[in-house]
C-alpha cells in the first residue's frame, strides 16, 4: 500500500494537474445550433476521424470541430494528414507536451479536447496491480490538488466524483472527473492518464454541464475510442 501510494502521489504531485481552460472562450453564449441536436448514433458515427498518437494510440475525435493551433485555422475535416497523424512525435525527456487541442462547433457552444504526453514516473505495473482500496485513497489527495490548481487561476471546484481506474486494452489508467466553474456556467471535466511503456498520455474532456444533453454522448464516444494497437 505504501509504496503504491508514494509512487502514484509522487507522479500525480510532479507534474501539474491538468486544467483545460477553453471553456473561459471569448465566444458569446448562444443556443445549440438544430444539426448537433438531432445528430443519432449512426450519423454521429460517421462524422468522427481517427487521430493517431505515439505509441500506437488512437482516439477519434468530431470532424466539424475547430483545431486549437497557431499553425492551423481549419476544423478537423479539412485539416492536413498531418496534423490527424501525430504517430511518430518524439516525447522529449523531462518535458510534458501538448500534442493536440480542439473545440466544438458552432463556437457559441463549448466542448472541447485535449491532448498531451511526457515521461511517466509511475511504473504502469503497480497501478495495474493495485487494489480497489488503494485507487480509492487517492481521490482525497487530488480533489486537494485540484482545488488548488483551478483556485491558482481564480476558478473553483464545484464538486469532485472522484479517481478510478480503467483499462485501455490491457494498460492501465487513471480517471479523474470533476465539476469547476466557468465564465459562462459550469464544466464537467472527464481526464483518462494512460501509462504504458514508460510513457503518459493524457486524454482532457470538458463540455459546459447546460450543454451535456449534446457533449456528453460526444465525450463518451470518444474516450470509449481511445485504443492502444
Amino acid at each position: 500500500m505504501r509504496r503504491f501510494a508514494y509512487k502514484a502521489f509522487a507522479v500525480l504531485l510532479g507534474s501539474s494537474l491538468i486544467v483545460y481552460l477553453s471553456a473561459c472562450s471569448v465566444s458569446s453564449q448562444g443556443q445549440p445550433s438544430s444539426f448537433l441536436l438531432q445528430q443519432d448514433q449512426r450519423s454521429r458515427d460517421s462524422k468522427f476521424a481517427k487521430l493517431k498518437l505515439p505509441l500506437g494510440v488512437s482516439v477519434e475525435v468530431p470532424k466539424n470541430w475547430w483545431i486549437l493551433d497557431s499553425d492551423s485555422n481549419s476544423t478537423i475535416e479539412t485539416a492536413a494528414e498531418a496534423a490527424m497523424n501525430l504517430s511518430g512525435i518524439e516525447i522529449p525527456k523531462g518535458k510534458q507536451i501538448t500534442l493536440f487541442r480542439a473545440n466544438s462547433m458552432p463556437r457559441t457552444t463549448y466542448a472541447g479536447i485535449a491532448i498531451k504526453v511526457s515521461e511517466s514516473e509511475l511504473d504502469a505495473r503497480i497501478l495495474k496491480n493495485a487494489s480497489i482500496h488503494e485507487i480509492n485513497q487517492l481521490s482525497p489527495e487530488v480533489k486537494q490538488m485540484t482545488q488548488e490548481t483551478l483556485s491558482a487561476v481564480d476558478l473553483e471546484l464545484i464538486e469532485f466524483y472522484g479517481v478510478r481506474r480503467e483499462f485501455v486494452g490491457s494498460h492501465p489508467a487513471l480517471v479523474i472527473e470533476y465539476k469547476r466553474s466557468g465564465q459562462k456556467g459550469a464544466v464537467i471535466v472527464q481526464i483518462t492518464r494512460l501509462f504504458l511503456r514508460g510513457k503518459e498520455i493524457v486524454l482532457d474532456l470538458s463540455y459546459r454541464e447546460s450543454e451535456a444533453r449534446i457533449w456528453k454522448p460526444i465525450a463518451l464516444y470518444i474516450r470509449k475510442s481511445l485504443s492502444v494497437a
